[in-house]
């Protein structure tokens, strides 16, 4: 439902492997984050390049295809190319790994502009985080156009140079220049190692050097103008809210908003901030709780959803229908929301994928007796798995349906060799990344 697909030319095949999805899933938690909480780690999935776009209610720009755990930075930034391609019909393919440069560089030296905001794990780098985390990033260090970071990725739907690159880091850190705790306290030695890392060219170090200074002594906002590339949150519109009855422009700044604390990143505040609100625990105020990402999703917004992995739920079908007989690789992810499909009170269902247009049938579909079968996700696993039956501009996308996310499914807390030893019930989803009331998108 709530879909209306504009279908770009040409085709995509994958193949996929179960087994090699749940092996990486493994190796990409972390532990602990720098505020003891359990990172989005992410599941990672093999694909193949998608050169089209799937333009729908909720614009959204191709479906990529992490190679490490940081699902929460494609999410976080989709969640920004899709909301400037709905407000301005500005399509940006903006750098994960320019996000993910900056958090490691945190992890190693230190806060720019404030608190550090990443730490180690065990000394080396800790891949998962929060859309909170990326929304800081962001403001600290702006975004860069995927093309002007690495170029060699300007097209690519999945980043080889990000696996490289963790490899080469984590090196450095154990045992290469950046092995002892003096050294990573030398920011310019820092950079220089994040730069051999990622084997930045010499112009993009360049451009780095020009905005922060190669000890990142200097911050975005003393730039006059950045270079080619660079694009600065508060010169990116993502919305607008009514004020005095006129339009009055939200720019990406204002939607990620300030911390609640200057130590909690996680949360943010601020008169049109989205807030990553946690999934309640009782039927009814669940219930209250999908309404409001349903009303989102209306209102053409990008929702970001964390949610709990088990990959023994996933079917032959590529959907999570329902808790597993026995737990599997597991891990928390975070993915953006395009869609869901719904029984209204009277039994009547609208599916996904089907464009709805009716006010009533909108307007029943938030109703507190309608019954949501599944939401529909945009994921960062490639174009090689889709929903079955699924129109064929859904390549990427799965469906997550309330059993599973209600669960209970069974997390297995235990110690390796044997994680499963132990385990507790919870839910499989977490929490969403919502609009603040008033916030809309488009012309």
């Amino acid at each position: 439902m709530l879909r209306k697909i504009r279908l770009v030319g040409g085709s995509c095949t994958a193949s996929w492997s179960r087994s090699a999805t749940a092996a990486a899933l493994a190796l990409a938690l972390p532990t602990l984050s720098i505020l003891s909480l359990p990172l989005a780690g992410c599941a990672v999935e093999e694909g193949v390049a998608v050169s089209e776009d799937d333009l729908t209610n909720v614009a959204n720009t191709a479906v990529k295809n992490q190679s490490i755990g940081n699902c929460w930075v494609y999410a976080s930034v989709g969640w920004v190319e899709s909301l400037v391609l709905s407000h301005t019909n500005n399509t940006l393919n903006l750098s994960e790994s320019y996000i993910s440069y900056w958090h490691w560089y945190e992890e190693i030296a230190g806060g720019n502009g404030g608190t550090q905001i990443a730490a180690l794990d065990a000394g080396q780098i800790a891949a998962g985080g929060f859309w909170g985390v990326a929304g800081e990033i962001m403001l600290r260090y702006g975004l860069m156009d995927e093309g002007s970071f690495i170029p060699d990725e300007a097209e690519a739907a999945r980043s080889l140079r990000q696996s490289a690159a963790l490899s080469a880091i984590n090196a450095s850190l154990k045992t290469g220049a950046l092995s002892t705790a003096a050294a990573r306290k030398d920011r310019a030695l820092v950079r220089a190692e994040m730069d051999k890392a990622w084997q930045l060219s010499p112009e993009v170090t360049g451009k780095l050097d020009l905005v922060f200074g190669k000890s990142v002594t200097m911050n975005l906002y003393k730039s006059k103008k950045l270079p080619a590339g660079m694009r600065h949150p508060r010169e990116l519109p993502v919305g607008y809210v009514l004020e005095a009855g006129k339009q009055r422009t939200v720019w990406l700044d204002e939607a990620i908003g300030k911390p609640v604390t200057s130590y909690s990143f996680i949360n943010r505040t601020g008169p049109y901030a989205w807030r990553e609100q946690s999934y309640p625990t009782t039927a009814s105020s669940r219930r209250t709780f999908q309404i409001e990402a349903q009303k989102a999703l209306h209102n053409k917004l990008p929702v970001i959803m964390f949610w709990f992995v088990d990959f023994a739920a996933m079917g032959s079908d590529k959907a999570f229908k329902a808790p597993p007989a026995s737990p599997g690789s597991q891990g928390g992810h975070m993915t953006v929301l395009e869609d869901y499909e719904v029984k209204l009170a009277d039994g009547t269902v609208l599916k996904a994928g089907v464009d709805v247009t009716d006010p009533k049938a909108l307007q029943a579909a938030l109703d507190p007796k309608a019954v949501i079968q599944f939401f529909r996700i945009k994921n960062s696993w490639g174009s090689g798995l889709a929903p079955q039956g699924a129109a064929a501009d859904y390549q990427g996308f799965h469906d997550l349906f309330l059993a599973y996310l209600n669960g209970p499914l069974r997390e297995c807390t235990g110690q390796a060799p044997n994680k499963c030893a132990t385990t507790k019930d919870t839910a499989g989803l977490r929490s969403l990344i919502l609009p603040p009331a008033g916030f809309r998108t488009g012309k």
